[in-house]
């Protein structure tokens, strides 16, 4: 399980620091299996996750609770390569990405 990398949620905490997710509308680069996504999504508005790893945005979705399936959603592909929804993003996050 992905948690093991960051078990104390530093990496979430220091993202926090940074930005409010507060209702925000966030699009995530290089999601991975969602391993912050779940974080920001506990704040934001929405979320529009992608990674280019079919794997890991497939367990991603598993992981995904019921309660932020309506404001998350997961694409896989790179951010040059997928069709980003034509609203706007108030944050754009890629931690791990670059």
């Amino acid at each position: 399980m992905s948690e093991s990398i960051d078990p104390e949620g530093a990496h979430l905490a220091a993202l926090r620091r940074l930005a409010d997710f507060a209702g925000a509308r966030v699009f995530e680069v290089g999601c991975g299996d969602g391993r912050l996504t779940l974080g920001i999504a506990r704040d934001a508005a929405t979320v529009f996750a992608c990674d280019p790893d079919e794997r890991d945005i497939a367990t991603a979705r598993q992981r995904l609770p019921r309660d932020l399936g309506g404001a998350v959603t997961y694409a896989v592909g790179s951010a040059r390569e997928i069709e980003i929804p034509r609203a706007g993003f108030d944050i754009v996050v890629f931690s791990w990405s670059l």
